[in-house]
Formats: C-alpha cells, sequence, structure tokens
C-alpha cells in the first residue's frame, strides 16, 4: 500500500473526477495536511469539491479504518448525520468522505447547547435502532472498563502521570467494583458509535452529525449515551435536553440511564487517563476528571437527570 503524499492529492482526485482542473487553474484548490493518527488530508475547492481523504499510517489504524468503511457503506445511504461516503480506494486504503463544509466540532464551540443537545440525543436514538445481524463488527467491552487491571507490559508505554492515576483509581475499591461489572455486564444489543466526543459532533446548519467511526461496532446502547452525558456533566440543562430527547425517540428499557451515568463516570477515566499520558505528573485536569470520574461510577447521579 503506498501513502498519499500531499503533492498528490490534485492529480489523483482529478483522475477520480471529483474536482475540476478550473478549481486548480483559479487558485481555489486547497489541500491541508490534517494527518493523526491517520494520513488525512482537507481539500476545499469549488462548489461541491469539499473531501476528507484518510489513510491508514500502520497496520491496526488501516484495519480501523476498513471498519470504518465498512459503516459508512451500511449508513450512508439513508442515515443523515453522517457525512457523505464518495468512495474507498481499496488497492490505496483510502477512505473519501465530505468535508463538511461550515461544519464546526463542538469542542471548537467550547458549548453544547440544549437544543444541540437535544439533536444528538435524537441521533443515538437513530443510531440505536440498529440491531445486531451478521455483519462482523467488533463487540468488546470498551478498553477503559480493565484501566484498573493493566497487563505487565503497559509499563513500557504508560507516562509516569498514568501510572500515577491508575495507582489513585485502584485504591478507590467501590469505584474499580463499579468498572468491573460494567465489563462483566457489557452486551452487544445494538449498533454503538464507541466514541462519542465533542471533537467528533460537527454542528452543520443546526443539526448534529457523527464523525470518525473507526471504533464504532455492536455494543451497548449506554456507553454512548454515557459518552455523550460525560461531556455535559456540567451543563444539567443540556444533559436533560439529550436524555428527554433519546428517550422519546427510542424509549429505552429500565436501567439504560443507570448504566449509562456509570458508563459516563468510565468515559471521565478515559479522558483523564488520554490526558495524563502527555504529562509527567498529574495536574489538576485529569485529577478532577479522575475524582469525578469514580464519583460517577460509585453514585450514579447528574443534576437534570431523574434520580
Amino acid at each position: 500500500m503506498s501513502l498519499l503524499e500531499q503533492h498528490e492529492v490534485a492529480a489523483y482526485l482529478l483522475r477520480r473526477r471529483l474536482i475540476s482542473r478550473r478549481s486548480i487553474v483559479s487558485g481555489r484548490l486547497r489541500i491541508d495536511d490534517a494527518s493523526s493518527r491517520n494520513r488525512n488530508y482537507r481539500v476545499t475547492g469549488g462548489p461541491g469539491e469539499s473531501y476528507l481523504l484518510k489513510q491508514g499510517l500502520a497496520a491496526d489504524s488501516a484495519r480501523s479504518l476498513a471498519n470504518e468503511v465498512a459503516l459508512y457503506r451500511r449508513l450512508a445511504p439513508s442515515a443523515t448525520w453522517v457525512p457523505r461516503f464518495v468512495g474507498h480506494d481499496r488497492k490505496r486504503g483510502l477512505l473519501i468522505l465530505e468535508w463538511i463544509e461550515g461544519g464546526e466540532a463542538l469542542d471548537r464551540r467550547g458549548r453544547c447547547s440544549a437544543a444541540l443537545a437535544a439533536r444528538l440525543g435524537r441521533v443515538l436514538a437513530d443510531l440505536h435502532a440498529i440491531a445486531p445481524d451478521g455483519e462482523e463488527l467488533r463487540r468488546d467491552a470498551p478498553w477503559v472498563l480493565a484501566l484498573h487491571r493493566p497487563p505487565l507490559e503497559a509499563l513500557r508505554y504508560l507516562s509516569a502521570a498514568s501510572i500515577e492515576l491508575v495507582k489513585a483509581l485502584q485504591r478507590d475499591t467501590a469505584a474499580c467494583r463499579a468498572m468491573d461489572e460494567l465489563r462483566e455486564g457489557w452486551s452487544a444489543d445494538a449498533l454503538v458509535h464507541r466514541d462519542v466526543k465533542w471533537a467528533n459532533c460537527i454542528a452543520d446548519a443546526g443539526a448534529i452529525k457523527l464523525v470518525d467511526w473507526e471504533m464504532a461496532g455492536w455494543g451497548d446502547p449506554a456507553w454512548d449515551v454515557g459518552s455523550a452525558l460525560a461531556e455535559l456533566a456540567a451543563r444539567p440543562q443540556a444533559a436533560g435536553a439529550l436524555w428527554r430527547a433519546y428517550v422519546a425517540a427510542r424509549r429505552p428499557g429500565p436501567g439504560l440511564l443507570h448504566r449509562a451515568l456509570r458508563f459516563a463516570g468510565a468515559r471521565l477515566l478515559q479522558t483523564a487517563f488520554e490526558h495524563a499520558q502527555e504529562l509527567p505528573a498529574l495536574d489538576d485536569r485529569a485529577t478532577d476528571d479522575l475524582r469525578s470520574g469514580c464519583a460517577l461510577l460509585v453514585t450514579p447521579q447528574l443534576p437534570g437527570l431523574p434520580a
């Protein structure tokens, strides 16, 4: 598999008839390198010529990208809450999606209104209405549910701050017991995104679109709801709006909110851990997320939500 270089993008898209020569000649075509875990290029040109190109950089990211391709193929024909699927170059392992021109990730907005939270609740209800079938998608529990039981080889990549965080978590026996219960009780009941965070929620003309489906698979809908509630922990009005919209659209069974709130605690621990991986020692942000996450795991309650 050959990686697409930035200087090759224009010619590549021209060959696939996704951009016009006019965009190149006029100088309207812009190609930005937005790489992170994958090789990503953001392309904007003339009308209808906005794309995101994603290509896996390593074997594991290539597998994740293949999973994302499968999800977009499945969802794109009818789901209005995902970017338009443009194409997949199997030979290069390259995914081409619509770039949502004018859209803004919620983490860049700095806040999520009650109206947007309600729209996200309806999107999640729509997603979770897709029951498991024969498609081969991941079913495993989120890795963070075993954070308090790291394998010995983890010492090779954990930062000093992460080790400090895991030790603090292990001292909270009630939180660890709750994580064990969530992991052992994990079930594959619906299609779940698995990575609902503000960076993956795009506000577009009053609607919400979910992006980055690499981790998606069959799982517990409460994980996605809990991940969204973790982002809204300090905004009770928005958290309440999301939950009410979800309930109105899907009418979940008893116990889902309880699990969702415990999963919200686990998601806060994941946020704390990912932040700690960049630190030599725990800072206030990681410590606050650790404390809040453990509290939610043990006492799953948030203002704005039913007790």
